[in-house]
């Protein structure tokens, strides 16, 4: 390889994990505003009004699962890569996805959730913390304790997408 496509690469890995990183404390930071706002109960009118309507309830649900969908989908996809830019654009995405996802959620479901959607939201938060984790946290530093947070992390994102389903089966069946 010459060494410009070596100066090229290191510089896009760099932006990479500069964006990784970037991502990661946007997630935190999420996690910690979303957790305060959660126990804080703020009753913000505009968005509890929006959250009223059934045609607003209905998109913000779709939307959200279909964001899921997606972000399952491409984190199966990105697996099956050997490596390279494609692996690295996927990984960026599957993170803004879950991102997406934090803020659709606060936006579906507000901050005055109960039952359910409290479980929901709890698995959502661990969902980003560990995916946060990996990224933030040098693998040497991990040790044994990447692969758990990988496990969680995997888990808890299969977790949330059953939680999403019988969201919805329960909507279907029980909303009059």
């Amino acid at each position: 390889m010459s060494a410009s496509l070596q100066r090229n690469a290191a510089a896009s890995k760099s932006v990479y994990q500069t964006a990784l990183v970037a991502a990661s404390w946007c997630g935190l930071v999420g996690v910690v505003v979303s957790c305060i706002a959660w126990l804080w109960a703020p009753s913000l009118q505009s968005l509890l009004a929006l959250q009223r309507m059934d045609a607003y309830k209905q998109a913000t649900g779709y939307v959200l699962v279909g964001l899921l969908g997606f972000d399952l989908s491409l984190a199966l996809i990105k697996r099956r890569l050997i490596g390279g830019r494609a692996q690295r654009t996927l990984q960026l995405a599957h993170r803004i996805l879950g991102l997406t996802m934090l803020a659709m959620l606060v936006l579906h479901a507000g901050f005055a959730h109960a039952g359910f959607l409290h479980a929901t939201f709890a698995v959502t938060m661990l969902v980003v913390v560990a995916g946060a984790l990996l990224n933030l946290l040098p693998a040497h530093r991990l040790g044994s304790w990447g692969q758990w947070t990988t496990a969680i992390h995997i888990g808890a994102g299969c977790l949330l997408a059953a939680l999403a389903l019988m969201h919805l089966y329960f909507v279907y069946t029980y909303a009059g």
